[in-house]
């Protein structure tokens, strides 16, 4: 299937980072999209995706979901997870967002995939994780959380294609496993 970007706001954006100048809309390249590029230094300024990660926590044969407090996600069901900060290795994210969302520490198991769509800012890399007993609690942005079996999974309840397509790639077995560099393993000035 063959999918063309959505639109793109350069709105954001009026004034070149490096000089203070403002910026216009201009196609470098025939083949690309059109770029925000500086009217006095030329510098272009790339919109660049966001990185998100989440985990499918398995706890027991059960897969654990959770709501979010915010408005627009009460009703929605989704992998506990969020943005990865600028410098923070993804696995150490995935981690520390489980550790922020459900109380628990884990280690991750595997990687179950990377998903990006079009017109959709997040690249989002979906983890796997096990433990045979836990007691998760709602963390600060929480507002529930719940476990499931592969056959009572909400499918018409979730919040996000990603958790749809990531969850289908984990029940179907579709995952890619092993991980290869487990975080204690990452260099420390790559």
């Amino acid at each position: 299937m063959t999918t063309t970007a959505g639109p793109i706001r350069h709105d954001r954006y009026r004034f070149c980072p490096a000089c203070g100048a403002p910026l216009e809309l201009q196609r470098l390249r025939s083949d690309e999209p059109p770029r925000l590029v500086c009217s006095k230094c030329s510098g272009v300024v790339y919109l660049d995706p966001k990185v998100v990660t989440c985990v499918i926590l398995e706890i027991g044969d059960k897969v654990l979901l959770m709501r979010r407090k915010r408005l627009d996600d009460t009703h929605k069901w989704l992998l506990p997870g969020g943005y990865v900060d600028e410098g923070e290795p993804v696995e150490q994210a995935a981690i520390r967002e489980i550790r922020e969302e459900v109380n628990l520490d884990i280690t991750l198991d595997g990687l179950v995939g990377v998903f990006s769509y079009a017109g959709w800012p997040p690249v989002i890399i979906v983890y796997s994780a096990h433990l045979d007993k836990a007691e998760p609690s709602a963390g600060e942005e929480t507002e529930d959380l719940d476990l499931f079996s592969h056959d009572q999974i909400p499918w018409d309840k979730l919040a996000f294609p990603s958790t749809r397509d990531a969850l289908l790639a984990y029940v179907q077995g579709r995952t890619c496993q092993p991980m290869p560099l487990s975080v204690s393993t990452l260099p420390h000035n790559p």
